[in-house]
């Protein structure tokens, strides 16, 4: 699942917008500053969503929610709107819906790396690792330095036994600024493909250390420290 940071960037990538589509004068005054507007949502949807989105704050997420929705009508060509509305969609488990927004945003040849990454997640989660390894590759060439395609390419790899690879990409998703708790996970992941526990779980309490809420480091740990003795 997307963190709360992953959608507030999504929202963040205003420069790169293509602009609305303007569609008469009505819609023209609709789509007015679509950046802030769709900052303030996002940023109202996250603080909700911090609260659990339970109670009457559900019912504002639900609203919100479909105020991001609805600016996609509004201005069709807002890149960071379509982005927003496929991060809530993959989010809530309805990634057909994400990967139509994404595609949409990709159609035209150009660096689109924050769209590309997810897209290639969508693609890894169907096990379709060849297209999400076409499509990182692609996007790495054009924008080498974004850590999120290095992170996404390096999970890739892994889940097909490049394991070398692997390491050497998720050491540039690091560099780039990838957190390190999420890259000490991985890494442990291709220790234990590697047969050495010990370094597996060196890096999975690196994680934890780190994100002590993270569930998926706990319970790889505690698999490894219960494990019998080779």
């Amino acid at each position: 699942m997307m963190s709360g940071g992953r959608l507030l960037a999504a929202a963040a990538i205003g420069a790169l917008a293509t602009g609305c589509a303007f569609r008469g004068p009505v819609a023209a005054q609709l789509c007015a500053n679509p950046d802030a507007r769709l900052a303030a949502l996002v940023e109202s949807l996250e603080t909700r969503r911090a609260k659990g989105c339970e109670g009457g704050d559900g019912v504002d997420c639900v609203r919100i929610r479909s105020e991001i929705e609805r600016q996609m009508v509004i201005c069709p060509g807002h890149v960071p709107t379509l982005m927003a509305n496929a991060v809530i969609a993959y989010d809530e488990r309805r990634p057909e819906v994400a990967q139509q927004l994404l595609d949409q945003i990709l159609s035209p040849a150009g660096s689109h790396p924050d769209a590309a990454a997810l897209r290639a997640q969508i693609a890894i989660d169907d096990g379709n690792l060849a297209f999400a390894r076409r499509l990182l590759e692609q996007q790495i060439r054009l924008t080498p330095d974004h850590a999120r395609l290095h992170e996404t390419y390096g999970a890739a790899l892994y889940l097909g036994g490049a394991l070398p690879e692997a390491e050497r990409e998720l050491t540039a998703a690091g560099a780039f600024g990838a957190p390190r708790w999420r890259i000490a996970y991985h890494l442990g992941l291709i220790a234990e493909a590697r047969a050495r526990p010990d370094e597996a779980e060196r890096f999975y309490a690196e994680a934890l250390q780190a994100n002590p809420a993270w569930a998926a480091a706990q319970s790889r740990l505690n698999a490894l420290r219960l494990a019998p003795a080779p």
